[in-house]
């Protein structure tokens, strides 16, 4: 008794100190535990920071918990990275101190974070290099736009507004585009030039090696009704010159030789950028058109862009980007309608009520019944039959010894009776296959289509030469797969307006049959195979291919004799007849979806000068509506060259295309019109238009959508303007152009975390292609502008009227 009292003693007390022991344990896990919670609660609601303070609360109870420390690492890089997108996002605002206050929690959080220390050192430098700014200058974007700008974003817009100012070559634009009527006789070139010149309102400069070896003889000259170009165009073949434009108001007169065009020809870089280019070759072959035609030498290729690069005389960049315009043409497209009709028919008829309907073929048997065997007890010989005592039997193979021949009787031999057999078995079917599918190509370029299965077919086998263990004593065998079904090809041409070539190559498979080779089931595989190459008109039904087969067969078997009796043959024998009836029909009907777009202006041939030289061209400059001043014809006296003409009135300067036209806005409110307000060109020809916004308060985005007529007018490009942009903040442009519909849409929306754009500029520029002679309204179907907190700013609908003549 006392020994188990001592015992359960013992045990209470080691139960007693494990219970002591794991107290403060389990305590500090669920504690632990609790923290962890809480943490991944925060860290749903994004919560970085507290997520991480109670990680880092939980990982304190107990550093050794794997999912403690997991937990801490994962939400130190998340908290970190949130302050940094804070601090990008108020720099971005101009607020550099409150920039550099999110960046260093961020590098106190995560010190192995780069992008953190990265971003507090230029940060720095920014707030270094606004207190070494002059305050009382400003940027184009105002002092807070720069000030958000890191030094990679400020050098990159300083270079964007070099760009901008980047001039192209001079276009001449005289005060005066009135024709001009005038006759001279017997002046040297100095003064026709001059006196030209003042009747446009332009400066001339001569060469001063131009006057003193061209200025030696006189010329006589009378224009009526010419142009400023045309009139300097007629004195350049005259007096051997040519003239190049230095400014808007000057131009530059001296030798036409190939030393002065080389040293005087302005020259200029431009990118080209294709839109319908599908293949490097089609680029390399519009590259190849281009030296050939316009004899440019620097002229290179960008195959990742499908862009080409220019650089040489301007006439000669002119005719390259017409070539490009007329060569850069969307294929055509059609859609093929493949019907493939099949129609099989099978009918089977088995007739029999016969006796011995395959005929006869009984034998007669020996069967020994008479004999009998020396010998006693019971026993069988080699042949049939069994008995006690006299036993009976035949010897192998039916044999029979001689001397029993005169003892056969009848009883000895057995027959086997035919069979009769009453059959009647009618068998019919039908069937019926109609493939219609449809196939899309583009002019040029082959399509296939492939509807059905992939047949395996077994083409070698090969068993390892050597034996053993581990080695698959096995035959492998290789298999190939092959299309079976409707398997179409397809090559088009469009050739004019409603005619297409193709190249078809049509393949109709079935699997027929299988066969056992080498124990190995394999396909029979019908084929019907077509390769044509034709020329149908849009919409053309077309059979590429028929077949029709009937085969009818009809099998008799019966009692020679018996089975040619008219009445009784019936009865012994049996018919079976067959009859199969096969119909194939293979149709194409091609539609053309996408036809060639070629304009009047891409089949009008133009001038471009001469063998040596490449001159373009232009039509004579619009004039303002305004009613001409009149002019009389400034006649020179024949001997003395004139001192000066008389001078002339000068017209009002017309305003400058693209030009806002002045609106008169109500007070407070915004107002969009469209600059110009009525434009018209020729067929062929561009018009650029601008959607100008007056008074914007706070302007953040805009959704424009226009609506035009689009057997008139087509939407080449709708481009964001500079209102948006103005602080130099970046816009995001999104457009949608469905020239098909008439309609296009542009919507623009500013990073965020700034401010709005205040003002009046041009919110959009489009450029329509005039297709179409008439006139259409261009009108805006929707125009919708959010400030920076979202709301609606109300602005009115504009419509305009471009004229195509």
């Amino acid at each position: 008794m006392g020994y188990r009292s001592s015992l359960i003693i013992a045990i209470l007390a080691v139960l007693t100190m494990l219970g002591l022991g794991s107290g403060p344990a389990d305590a500090r896990n669920r504690k632990g535990e609790k923290l962890l919670t809480e943490g991944r609660a925060a860290e749903v609601k994004k919560d970085y920071d507290t997520a991480l303070e109670k990680y880092e609360a939980a990982l304190s109870e107990d550093p050794g918990d794997a999912a403690y420390q997991l937990s801490v690492n994962r939400v130190r890089f998340q908290a970190a990275q949130m302050h940094i997108n804070l601090g990008q996002k108020k720099r971005a605002a101009g607020n550099l101190a409150d920039a550099l206050e999110e960046f260093v929690k961020a590098y106190a959080i995560d010190p192995a974070s780069s992008m953190a220390d990265q971003e507090i050192r230029r940060t720095r430098a920014m707030i270094e290099r606004e207190k070494k700014k002059d305050p009382n200058a400003k940027s184009d974007g105002g002092p807070e736009a720069e000030a958000g700008m890191t030094p990679v974003q400020l050098a990159k817009r300083q270079s964007e507004d070099r760009f901008d100012s980047y001039g192209g070559i001079p276009e001449l634009q005289p005060i005066s585009n009135a024709k001009i009527t005038l006759k001279m006789n017997n002046q040297p070139p100095k003064v026709l030039y001059e006196t030209v010149g003042k009747l446009a309102g332009i400066n001339v400069i001569m060469d001063p090696e131009y006057n003193q070896t061209g200025a030696s003889k006189n010329y006589s000259v009378e224009f009526n009704g010419s142009t400023l170009e045309e009139a300097l165009d007629y004195l350049n073949l005259m007096t051997k010159s040519f003239w190049k434009a230095l400014s808007a108001n000057t131009i530059f007169v001296t030798l036409d030789n190939t030393q002065k065009r080389r040293d005087h020809d302005e020259m200029i870089m431009k990118v080209f950028y294709l839109n319908n280019i599908g293949t490097a070759q089609e680029l390399q072959e519009i590259v190849t058109a281009l030296r050939t035609v316009t004899d440019i030498q620097k002229l290179f290729t960008y195959t990742a862009q499908s862009a080409i690069i220019v650089r040489a005389e301007a006439d000669r960049v002119a005719l390259a980007e017409k070539l490009i315009a007329d060569l850069d043409k969307p294929k055509s497209e059609i859609v093929v309608d493949v019907l493939v009709l099949e129609v099989s028919r099978s009918r089977t008829r088995d007739l029999a009520a016969a006796i011995a309907q395959k005929g006869i073929t009984s034998p007669i048997t020996y069967t020994g019944g008479g004999a009998t065997s020396s010998g006693t007890g019971t026993g069988t010989d080699p042949g049939t039959g069994t008995g006690t005592g006299t036993g009976s039997g035949a010897s192998a193979g039916g044999a029979i010894p001689l001397g029993r021949v005169p003892h056969l009787s009848i009883k000895d031999y057995a027959i086997t009776l035919p069979g009769g057999l009453i059959q009647a078995v009618l068998s019919d079917s039908n069937t019926r296959v109609l493939q219609s599918p449809q196939i899309r190509a583009a002019d040029g370029f082959k399509s296939s289509l492939k509807i059905g299965d992939r047949v395996p077919i077994a083409s070698g086998s090969f068993q390892p030469g050597i034996g053993g263990v581990g080695i698959n004593p096995l035959v492998n065998t290789q298999f190939t797969f092959q299309d079976v079904g409707v398997n179409v090809d397809i090559t088009p041409h469009v050739q004019g307006e409603n005619e297409i070539a193709m190249h078809v190559e049509l393949d109709i498979s079935t699997v027929r049959d299988r066969i056992e080779l080498g124990g190995i089931s394999q396909p029979i595989i019908g084929q019907r195979k077509a390769s044509v190459d034709m020329r149908v008109r849009e919409g053309e039904i077309n059979i590429l291919g028929g077949l029709m087969q009937t085969q009818s067969s009809k099998n008799v078997s019966g009692i020679p004799g018996l089975a040619a009796i008219p009445v009784l043959r019936r009865l012994f024998t049996s018919e079976k007849y067959e009859t199969s009836e096969n119909s194939l029909l293979v149709v194409l009907v091609p539609h053309i979806v996408r036809r060639p777009e070629f304009t009047e202006m891409n089949l009008k041939g133009i001038a471009v000068g001469n063998a040596t030289n490449v001159k373009l061209n232009y039509g004579p400059r619009k004039t303002p509506a305004t009613p001409p001043a009149s002019q009389a014809p400034a006649t020179a006296p024949g001997a003395n060259p004139p001192a000066s003409p008389a001078p002339q009135p000068a017209p009002a300067v017309p305003a400058a295309p693209g030009a806002p036209v002045p609106v008169t806005p109500g007070p407070g409110e915004a107002r969009a019109t469209f600059v110009p307000s009525s434009s018209e060109g020729l067929q062929g020809g561009a018009v650029t238009v601008s959607l100008r916004v007056e008074n914007a308060k706070d302007l953040f985005a805009g959704n424009v959508k226009l609506r035009f007529d689009p057997k008139i007018l087509r939407v080449n490009d709708i481009a964001a303007g500079g209102l948006l942009s103005s602080d130099g903040q970046q816009v995001v442009p999104t457009k949608n152009i469905q020239n098909d519909t008439g309609e296009a849409a542009l919507a623009l929306n500013r990073l965020p975390g700034g401010q709005g754009i205040s003002g009046s500029g041009n919110l959009a520029t489009i450029t329509f292609q005039l297709i179409g002679k008439g006139s259409s309204t261009v009108s805006v179907s929707q125009l919708t502008l959010h400030n920076s907190d979202t709301d609606t700013i109300r602005v009115s609908l504009p419509e305009m009227t471009i004229t195509v003549k």
